[in-house]
């Protein structure tokens, strides 16, 4: 919920600062279910289905310059002993070609926070995001869309049991690809499928377990995801 909170206020503060501005704001916000699969490898070598509800927002001024954030969440439920991951994050954009509010190519820089109990991180892990995204409209009323992103260099962190050693040289990549429909003036049905993924160095493991003192590893969360968003 905290991390829900943080999304929220942070694109009522953009909001409020687009409507004082001159210019045009478009944005919108809205709720997904990822029916998305979890697999990990290296130490905590996991399988499971992992399908949560999402939040996503954005906003635009002047068709130009833009925020957008989004909440995501893997939600192991084969293992009930296993917390959920949480993935969140606030990105800044720029769109150096935009003909049409469904018609552009958008680049920009952003912040991650990722909460990886289900590999056995203790903590959350963040850094910086490096984005792409894009839209094609067909009329007034379908578009398909596209969006990725980079993380070039997530924090270390330790693991929740001292034996398995810390997490480093964490890196990691998102994309999404689908479409969106128009089925009221201001509501967008959306539908497409989404990849998360998390590379890692697993150190100064305990060899008692048999592991050695360092092995790689990933975390991965895949699925179609389906939603409603709401248009301003």
């Amino acid at each position: 919920m905290r991390k829900l909170a943080i999304l929220v206020a942070s694109l009522a503060l953009v909001s409020a600062t687009a409507v004082d501005a001159a210019g045009p704001v478009d944005g919108e916000i809205g709720a997904i279910y990822w029916n998305s699969e979890f697999d990990s490898s290296g130490v905590a070598a996991l399988s499971s289905d992992s399908g949560s509800p999402g939040f996503r927002g954005q906003l635009w001024l002047f068709n130009k310059y833009g925020v957008k954030a989004g909440m995501y969440r893997a939600d192991l439920d084969d293992f009930t002993a296993v917390e959920t991951s949480d993935y969140t994050s606030v990105d800044l954009m720029w769109r150096p070609f935009s003909p049409t509010q469904n018609n552009y190519i958008a680049v920009g820089l952003g912040w991650q926070e990722m909460d990886l109990s289900t590999i056995g991180l203790q903590g959350d892990t963040s850094g910086i995001r490096i984005n792409v995204d894009g839209r094609v409209g067909f009329g007034k009323i379908l578009f398909a869309y596209g969006e990725a992103s980079y993380l070039p260099a997530l924090g270390d962190a330790t693991a929740t049991t001292p034996a398995l050693g810390r997490f480093e040289s964490m890196t990691g990549y998102e994309y999404e690809l689908g479409v969106s429909v128009k089925t009221f003036p201001f509501m967008q049905f959306r539908a497409g499928y989404r990849m998360q993924s998390v590379d890692f160095d697993q150190t100064g493991l305990d060899p008692l377990l048999g592991f050695g003192t360092s092995m790689k590893g990933s975390a991965e969360s895949s699925g179609i995801l389906a939603g409603l968003t709401f248009n301003f």
